[in-house]
């Protein structure tokens, strides 16, 4: 069987054709995957930067940390140190004319190096009473910290507030020399 030249032109253009076809289908996949592996490149990239800039400014986190930790009360291993927060606690609040109806200590919890306990309180006082509490606990820094603070007037009481909050109290603990 002889082909003509016209046929086997049309057999080698449709052998073009197919294969073309063929290296799109097949390649199609691959260029989305290419696609994809460069977008997740240029990811890990931006996340490795940020992570860079994260471990290059350790020193300064170090600083930080350690003017926090020297702000920080150190107390006794074993000691407790539940009854002077709360004296701390009632003191402040006696200073600014906010009484404290109700304090509930928790138990104490460990992070690491640092110890904290909170408090739960309920309390009564006029507006700037609170005001002035909350100023000066939050002058304390990291020591003593509001975590939750709820106001509700009072009723018959025209400018009296009451509520309660949750105060955390910071400090670090230190063994004691036999």
């Amino acid at each position: 069987m002889k082909l003509s030249s016209r046929e086997l032109l049309l057999a080698w253009v449709t052998a073009a054709v197919v294969l073309i076809g063929m290296t799109f289908w097949m390649g199609r996949a691959k260029v989305e995957g290419w696609g994809r592996a460069q977008e997740e490149a240029r990811q890990q990239r931006r996340q490795f930067r940020r992570l860079e800039k994260i471990v290059n400014a350790r020193g300064e986190w170090e600083r930080q940390l350690d003017e926090i930790q020297e702000t920080l009360s150190r107390h006794p291993m074993g000691k407790d140190v539940t009854a002077e927060l709360l004296k701390t606690l009632e003191q402040t609040a006696t200073r600014h004319g906010l009484t404290l109806k109700k304090r509930e200590p928790q138990p104490e919890r460990s992070v690491g190096d640092l110890y904290e306990v909170s408090i739960i309180c309920t309390w009564e006082s006029d507006l700037n009473g609170l005001v002035r509490f909350l100023y000066e606990i939050h002058t304390k820094g990291v020591i003593l910290d509001i975590r939750q603070l709820s106001v509700a007037p009072i009723q018959g009481e025209s400018g009296r507030l009451k509520g309660g909050f949750t105060v955390d109290c910071a400090y670090t603990r230190f063994a004691e020399d036999s």
